[in-house]
This record gives structure tokens, C-alpha cells and sequence, in this order.
């Protein structure tokens, strides 16, 4: 189950949906956190820091934004068709091993199926329970708004949020979602696909950003916050004069100056550190934010930590 045939499979029915809204999620400005925002230059152990701010250009004012508030309920309903395809696509791989009889075609019959204690899951929600928790919970919760936009156009767009009303059971709903909440939905399901059809690995940024998101959505899913801060994505390069033989890079020290320039956040850092010798560039390392070391002082050889040596040229 959930081999390499079963996640392309995953992927030709997520298609379409899942274009649109990654390229959303990429130029929508409200679909923040996560994103490279500044190159920081540390010499090692020494105050002062260059800062380059990354400029992205953006869909966010005039005719543009427009266009995206009248997309709006597409955007709804095609997040919530990512969902509907990831737990169909569970359905279907239980299905085959003999876990269920049928995969129903209702939605209700859906998401009471995948309510069965007996299936199996894939590896990513096994090793991360709330993942399943909260993706359940949105599938689940937001059916009945689904319906009023796809089989009865009850809709509103006001400023610039997307209304629904539904009755059910006697009793009305009103869902509201402005720019940011509906951008976080997005980045939940466009996350969710591609984790689930390994385009994404899971590590430290990719839980972060998750957990982050669903926050934003509490009101969707009615679970636990996370507490999780905004969390985001920087370029560190740090220059290393060596000493002994040694290029002795204070971690320390950078993670100090990243808290001194972004206060009030939960940052992530690539890291490329440049060895100088006599001042002049003569090796490089590249450790990517999910690989950077976690003691104060790394104290890198010539010879060490060679899957991730650069050209030194490539620090400027």
C-alpha cells in the first residue's frame, strides 16, 4: 500500500485543483509565512550583519485582487476537493488490500468510511496523528458549505470576504472566511497534497508552516491551537576565518543575531558557511534549514561534512 504507483495516482486526481491552487498559494500575498525573506551575511563572532531583503513579485492590488476575490468560492471549492481526493485515494488503497468492501461515491458515505478504525493510512499520518486529526476535521466540517456553493450557488462576496449560509437539521450555519483564512486553507490542502505525493518531505519547516496555518483556521476545524508563531524561511551565510585548521562556526552566535533582526517570529535558516583563509574565500559548506546542526559551535575540517560542500564562490 501507498507505494511510489499509488502516489502518482494520488497526484492524476489531485491534478488541475492542485495547480491552481499551488500557483495561488505562491503569488497571493496573503498566503504568507514560510517564505525567504532576507539573506543575512555574519562574519563569525563579530557584531554587525549585512541584510538583503528577497522583493517578490506579488498579485496584490488594484484589478488583481479583484480577480481574486471573485475567485474565491473556486478557491474554496477547490481546496476542498484536495481533500476529498486525498481521503478517497485512502479509500481506494484500503479498498485494494481488502480493508473495505466499496469506496462510496456520497460524501457522507466518505467520511463515515474513513471514520473506520480499521483502515490503514498512509506513513505521514501515522507519524503525525494530528495531520489526519485536522484534515478529517476540515473534510468533515465544511461538506454542508461545499454543497450550498456547488449545488445551489449561495454565496455572497462582501468587501473582500466569501460569505455561505446552510441550514441543516433545522439549525443555520454561516461560514465567513476573509483573504488570510482562506489563504491558510489553501496552504493546508496544497501542503497536505504534496507531503502525501512526496514532492514535499516532512521536516522542521513543513510542521511549522502546518501547524502555523491551522491555527489561522481554528474556526474551521474547531480543534486546539498549536501556539504556533509565524514561522519563516531565511538565507544565512556566515564567513569563518579558520583557526588551527579548524573553521569553527558559532551557531550560537548566528542563531543570536537571526532573533536580533526577526523578533517575534519562529525562524528557520539555510546555511552556507565560507572558510577564509587569509581572508580569502577557500571552501564552502551548504546545509539546508531542515540539516543544519543543532550544537553552539560546529567545527568544520576541510575534510568533513562533505555531501554538503559548495564552491566558496558560491557564498557570494
Amino acid at each position: 500500500m501507498y507505494d511510489q504507483l499509488a502516489r502518482t495516482r494520488l497526484q492524476e486526481k489531485l491534478g488541475y485543483e492542485l495547480w491552481l491552487l499551488d500557483f495561488l498559494s505562491r503569488t497571493q500575498e496573503t498566503f504568507d509565512g514560510g517564505a525567504n525573506i532576507s539573506t543575512i551575511t555574519l562574519t563569525n563572532r563579530q557584531p554587525g550583519a549585512n541584510v538583503a531583503i528577497a522583493v517578490t513579485e506579488v498579485i496584490g492590488s488594484g484589478a488583481a485582487m479583484k480577480v481574486m476575490e471573485a475567485m474565491s468560492p473556486l478557491t474554496f471549492i477547490a481546496s476542498y476537493k484536495i481533500f476529498d481526493m486525498i481521503f478517497e485515494w485512502i479509500l481506494e488503497e484500503n479498498h485494494e488490500a481488502g480493508k473495505v468492501r466499496r469506496v462510496p461515491w456520497r460524501f457522507s458515505e466518505k467520511i463515515e468510511a474513513i471514520s473506520n478504525s480499521k483502515l490503514a493510512f498512509p506513513s505521514l499520518l501515522r507519524s503525525e496523528p494530528y495531520i489526519k486529526e485536522y484534515l478529517f476535521k476540515l473534510y468533515s466540517n465544511l461538506l454542508k458549505f461545499r454543497t450550498e456553493v456547488v449545488h445551489k450557488h449561495n454565496f455572497f462576496i462582501s468587501g473582500n470576504k466569501l460569505r455561505i449560509d446552510t441550514n441543516e437539521d433545522g439549525q443555520s450555519y454561516t461560514l465567513e472566511l476573509d483573504p488570510g483564512e482562506l489563504g491558510a486553507f489553501v496552504r493546508v490542502a496544497v501542503a497536505a497534497a504534496n507531503l502525501l505525493t512526496n514532492v514535499l518531505s516532512f521536516g522542521t519547516e513543513e510542521d511549522r508552516l502546518l501547524k502555523y496555518h491551522l491555527d489561522r483556521i481554528k474556526k474551521l476545524h474547531g480543534l486546539p491551537e498549536f501556539g504556533q508563531r509565524k514561522p519563516i524561511l531565511v538565507n544565512v551565510i556566515l564567513k569563518v576565518r579558520q583557526e588551527e585548521g579548524l573553521f569553527p562556526a558559532d551557531l550560537r552566535f548566528v542563531r543570536k543575531e537571526i532573533n536580533r533582526i526577526h523578533p517575534h517570529v519562529d525562524t528557520l535558516f539555510n546555511l552556507k558557511v565560507i572558510g577564509l583563509v587569509n581572508d580569502k574565500p577557500s571552501i564552502g559548506w551548504f546545509f539546508p534549514a531542515n540539516s543544519v546542526p543543532k550544537e553552539d559551535v560546529l567545527e568544520l575540517r576541510p575534510d568533513s561534512h562533505d555531501e554538503y560542500r559548495i564552491s566558496p564562490s558560491e557564498g557570494n
